[in-house]
């Protein structure tokens, strides 16, 4: 078993309209994470894990996601599946928790334009 608190997650910023909290258990095999959107995210074009599948649960907010061009809107309580390789664009007033599996890492990460 592999624990963390709250108040150990790893705060980081994505971009002025992204911050995450990153809870570190070790793992490669998954991670979580919380993600909190205030506006568009990326900035510019969408982004795409080239080895990681999402699984993304609305824990409060309202907004879109934008997968391969398909455009949703979301509120909270809602669930979307990310696979890898699929290009997202997130916009709104969201906070997501966010599990990756295998775990996320920025190397398999890209931004497009």
């Amino acid at each position: 078993m592999r624990f963390v608190r709250a108040s150990n997650a790893k705060r980081f910023k994505n971009a002025e309209t992204c911050t995450a909290y990153e809870y570190e258990t070790g793992s490669k095999d998954i991670n979580i994470a919380r993600i909190e959107i205030r506006g568009r995210y990326p900035l510019e074009g969408g982004a795409v894990n080239n080895e990681v599948s999402e699984l993304v649960y609305v824990e409060q907010g309202e907004g879109n996601v934008s997968v391969n061009g398909i455009l949703s809107g979301l509120c909270t309580g809602d669930v979307i599946l990310i696979e890898k390789g699929e290009e997202v664009l997130w916009e709104g007033t969201l906070d997501l928790i966010i599990s990756c599996a295998p775990a996320w890492t920025k190397e398999q990460y890209t931004e497009t334009s």
